[in-house]
């Protein structure tokens, strides 16, 4: 551990000259010295295989130009020693030694600071959540904290709308070797936000689209997608980087998977993106407005991988990618939610807990039996194309329910083993009917070891 620790500190001392004279033409000398001293092998195949991407001219490439040209020094410092060096660097060797400890060892955890929120979009997973708690700045200061002793510097805000909270500035400045991604409904990003979010230089926004602006408005309210717009105008002019996350439905996918969508969202500046599948929770939670499953291949053929491979825009699909990652990551895997009541949740569509955090260190909620018991059981099933406990594997979320009897976050009863379960056990088989056969077809003889460690960026960029 001293050694790559001593290596992890090299590595920094190698990287940070090109921090005030990073341009497109000194990327490629970047990327050469990243991997020459990267401190673990997954490090090093990682920015190899971005340095072969440079040699190819993959549009991961330009993307990572698009993030020279449009972010400020004071950004593109941030990224480098936030992400590049703490997190790819320092952040996995931490994590190597934890693993080798038996320890689990996520990338990276979500934290909701409230639930409240200044909108009231249906279908909104996190509408039944109490709207009367927020997350004490001191309970989050020490999470941030215990969270890079761990590893952990890479931070995802939700809520609710984390900007009704402007106190959680305070975490960011105080925190400047994390990289913080922000979830957001785009409605507060006013020109004073753009300007405190610039002066910090760590925060990445995420704005929330359903598509265009008449499906954005129709599920959020009338102007909201303007609203959203000239939010990435307030960023982009002061060199903040910013994306967008969609809630994919029955009816939005031919948007959301579109050249026009997509073209719309690299022009007005957005650099990554999320495609999340409606999951029936919050409020009126609707079974009928879940992707097909025909419809969720067409994700996987016309969505976030074909877009990575001919665009520069990085967009993650939770479920789509999932061969790339093993399965599910919940339960600490790779990540893991605390809610503005300090429960901790496996998943961030999974509102059921055992621990808060304001009871137990961070360390202590990742490794509880709980935990433990989601992480072995996955992956839930061989094919990885389905790899959900909640809409997949039903059946996977009740037995481990009836296991460790976990207390429901937002709610008196969780619908998924309720109200909802007759449902989801229909979608999970014609899920499979549809899927499983893609999977044999195109997946299982080539499938990546859970084990495997080439990076996702590699691996997805045939």
């Amino acid at each position: 551990m001293a050694l790559k620790e001593f290596a992890a500190k090299q590595a920094a001392n190698q990287i940070l000259p090109f921090v005030g004279r990073m341009s497109d033409r000194n990327l490629g000398r970047l990327l050469s010295v990243a991997k020459q001293v990267a401190p673990t092998d997954y490090t090093k195949s990682f920015m190899g295989s971005l340095e072969r991407m440079n040699q190819e001219q993959h549009p991961t490439i330009e993307l990572m130009r698009r993030v020279i040209r449009q972010t400020s020094p004071h950004v593109r410092k941030r990224v480098i020693n936030s992400l590049l060096i703490n997190e790819l660097m320092r952040g996995n060797v931490i994590r190597e030694e934890l693993r080798n400890q038996g320890s689990a060892a996520p990338q990276a955890f979500l934290i909701s600071p409230t639930m409240r929120c200044n909108l009231r979009c249906p279908g909104c997973y996190a509408a039944n959540y109490s709207q009367k708690d927020d997350l004490e700045l001191e309970v989050i200061n020490r999470v941030v904290s215990e969270g890079k002793e761990l590893g952990m510097f890479w931070v995802t805000i939700l809520g609710g709308e984390p900007f009704v909270r402007p106190d959680m500035s305070e975490i960011y400045k105080k925190h400047p070797d994390v990289f913080f991604q922000v979830f957001t409904n785009g409605t507060l990003i006013d020109e004073e936000v753009a300007r405190k979010l610039a002066k910090l230089g760590n925060v990445l926004v995420n704005f929330s689209l359903e598509g265009f602006e008449e499906e954005t408005d129709a599920r959020r309210g009338k102007g909201v997608f303007q609203k959203i717009i000239q939010g990435m105008d307030n960023l982009r002019s002061l060199g903040v980087p910013f994306g967008f996350s969609a809630m994919v439905t029955r009816h939005n996918v031919d948007t959301i998977v579109s050249d026009a969508f997509n073209e719309m969202l690299i022009e007005k500046g957005c650099l990554v993106g999320w495609h999340f599948l409606y999951i029936p929770e919050g409020r009126n939670a609707d079974v009928s407005l879940m992707p097909t499953a025909e419809q969720r291949e067409l994700m996987r053929r016309r969505g976030a991988q074909r877009i990575r491979n001919k665009k520069p825009l990085f967009i993650i699909d939770f479920w789509n990618d999932a061969p790339y990652a093993g399965g599910c990551i919940a339960g600490g895997r790779n990540y893991f939610h605390i809610n503005a009541h300090g429960d901790v949740e496996p998943c961030i569509f999974v509102h059921l807990a055992v621990d808060s955090i304001k009871q137990k260190s961070l360390k202590d909620v990742i490794n509880s039996p709980y935990f433990k018991a989601i992480r072995a059981r996955q992956p839930y099933g061989e094919n990885l194309l389905r790899p959900c406990m909640i809409i997949d594997h039903p059946n996977v979320l009740r037995g481990l329910c009836k296991e460790y009897q976990p207390y429901p976050t937002d709610g008196p009863v969780c619908g998924f083993t309720n109200s909802l379960a007759e449902d989801l056990d229909r979608y999970s088989e014609d899920s499979a009917r549809v899927l499983d056969p893609v999977w044999e077809r195109e997946f299982a003889s080539t499938r990546p070891s859970t084990a495997d460690k080439t990076p996702q960026c590699e691996r997805s960029s045939g």
